[in-house]
């Protein structure tokens, strides 16, 4: 065994993880449907040789004499465990769409013990010539560039043990417990700490959540659900438009989409979580790992404003956070780490917004791979909207608390975005105001 100490970004689930029950928030589902004759012996191997290539899936997460450490068993596995469809063998025909998530979402509910591994697989027999494979991980060992890591290496040595052409990756330039070394040697930089420091003085707390101002249980529990939605193409080429005339990005015209459906009914001063991966360096391109962390940005979203206003500032804010990124989690959210942060966690758990302009996908050969999005196994925030891209157009879902949101109120707030979002992508000029009186009416 190797042992290493965790990362910041590891250190702050494991320890927040160790304060909640089961299931964990921070359990993630990867789970796939494969139609066609699939070659379960090759699929075995593959995942094999893609544990064998990545420590984090072969560590165990435990407490060490100087805190949190990740040991590394050099011939650790993660069995494939096969199992029947709950509830017995479809026989063909269209998806059982609502079947098929109540199954994975269960499933994906399991425990794992991560003294022993952070990962399990599961190969379901759904009907002939369909199978579901899921893997389930821990958000220590996985973040969204470690996904992409999974659809291309597995499509690849898939394909080569069923014949095709060599996979050829090359191994990841270093283990994710030497990065974790490297990381905590450079420490964190005083002017970091101090722009954060500046950043979030005064925010205030999100004592509302949209659609409407209504009483909020005083604690959240884990219990959640998913609503969904789409962005048709033609709103799509809409918003990249905006965005390019804003001289922004989507993601930034999104967010401030989200920032407005929160201020309607918190006032102008929101704080939205926004995922920052810290892979800058080339040798981690290649590595399996949480290198990615929560982040804040805080919006001024006054009624007097106009959207295209409160868009350039949310610009600005969004490149300094950029540029003051190495900041971990936990100094800023207090009661994590063992300094003092600087923003309590009240105002980074509630609502956060994370965009995939790039989704990858497995393909393996002779096979046609259908990627099923699970919602979370308990509650990671009170509001935790997903904007996956589709063609011209994008997926979107939303896991929610179920303490803080009715169905019916979820699916109002993914209403709201969509109708500040088309209002924004045909006027960014439009007033706030304007903009807040139209979720209002928004039915």
């Amino acid at each position: 065994m190797r042992e290493f100490p965790q990362t910041y970004e590891q250190e702050a689930l494991w320890i927040a993880d160790r304060f909640l029950g089961d299931p964990s928030p921070f359990l993630e589902t990867w789970a796939q449907r494969i139609l066609g004759p699939l070659d379960v012996p090759a699929l075995e191997r593959a995942l094999a040789a893609l544990v064998a290539r990545h420590a984090v899936l072969r560590s165990g997460f435990d407490l060490g004499d100087e805190g949190p450490v990740q040991r590394v068993d050099p011939a650790g596995t993660v069995p494939l465990e096969r199992l029947p469809w709950p509830g017995g063998e479809r026989t063909g025909g269209d998806p059982d769409h609502d079947d098929l998530y109540r199954t994975l979402r269960l499933a994906g509910q399991r425990p794992l013990d991560l003294t022993v591994s952070p990962a399990r697989f599961t190969l379901y027999d759904r009907a002939p010539d369909e199978h579901v494979l899921l893997l389930q991980i821990h958000h220590v060992a996985v973040d969204d560039a470690s996904l992409v890591l999974l659809d291309r290496e597995l499509s690849a040595l898939y394909t080569e043990e069923t014949g095709g052409a060599p996979a050829g990756l090359e191994p990841p330039a270093l283990l994710l417990g030497e990065h974790a070394v490297r990381a905590r040697a450079a420490g964190t930089a005083p002017a970091d700490l101090a722009f954060w420091a500046d950043l979030l003085a005064g925010a205030s707390a999100l004592t509302q959540l949209p659609p409407r101002p209504r009483p909020l249980a005083a604690r959240r529990g884990s219990a959640c659900d998913t609503v969904r939605t789409t962005v048709p193409a033609g709103l799509g080429d809409a918003v990249r438009a905006a965005a390019r005339a804003l001289r922004t990005t989507p993601h930034v015209l999104m967010s401030t989409c989200t920032a407005v459906t929160a201020a309607a009914v918190n006032g102008e001063d929101v704080v939205i979580g926004t995922p920052v991966s810290r892979r800058g360096e080339p040798d981690l391109d290649g590595v399996f790992g949480c290198l990615t962390d929560l982040l804040p940005v805080r919006y001024l979203v006054p009624a007097d404003a106009t959207f295209a206003e409160v868009c350039a500032a949310a610009k600005r804010r969004s490149l300094d956070v950029l540029r003051h990124r190495n900041v971990p989690y936990a100094r800023l959210g207090g009661g994590v780490g063992r300094t003092r942060g600087v923003l309590s966690g009240e105002h980074l758990s509630r609502i956060c917004l994370v965009l995939d302009q790039s989704p990858s996908r497995l393909e393996l050969p002779g096979l046609r791979c259908e990627r099923v999005h699970v919602g979370g196994a308990a509650a990671k925030f009170d509001w935790l909207q997903y904007v996956v891209a589709d063609g011209a157009g994008w997926d979107v879902r939303a896991d929610y608390a179920l303490d803080f949101f009715t169905a019916d109120e979820a699916a109002l707030v993914l209403r709201q975005w969509r109708t500040a979002l088309a209002a924004a992508a045909a006027d960014p000029g439009v007033p706030v105001r304007d903009l807040f009186d139209r979720l209002a009416a928004t039915a």
